[in-house]
């Protein structure tokens, strides 16, 4: 196992996740979140959830407090699958944010959530 995939491991095991259906009941109840996509705009572009903004993993940790409407507010964050959203949200941690990431990623919400 290299490295990364170990160090993925243990973050999956570490931080808070939400499965897809807990993330469509929050925007469904409009609940006071932050939906982060941290793919590249490219990959953005070729579908995301709505409501998400799209800010790349390389700027994030700099530009997402501008995007907070409380530094309480719940941040939810995503990839195409799982490995860059595990990094993300244990650096917005790290930084004080409460962050969560999407279990699977986009894959797992297109494969639940298709519309």
């Amino acid at each position: 196992m290299s490295l990364f995939e170990k160090r993925i491991r243990e973050l999956e095991q570490s931080l808070p996740h939400l499965e897809p259906g807990e993330v469509a009941r929050w925007l469904e109840e409009e609940k006071s979140f932050l939906l982060v996509d941290v793919r590249q705009p490219e990959e953005a572009a070729a579908g995301t959830i709505e409501g998400a903004i799209n800010i790349p993993r390389p700027k994030l940790e700099a530009g997402i407090e501008s995007h907070m409407a409380d530094a309480d507010q719940p941040v939810v964050v995503f990839c195409g699958g799982r490995g860059r959203s595990q990094l993300v949200a244990d650096s917005l941690r790290t930084m004080g944010i409460n962050a969560h990431v999407l279990r699977g990623g986009y894959a797992a919400w297109r494969e639940t959530w298709p519309r």
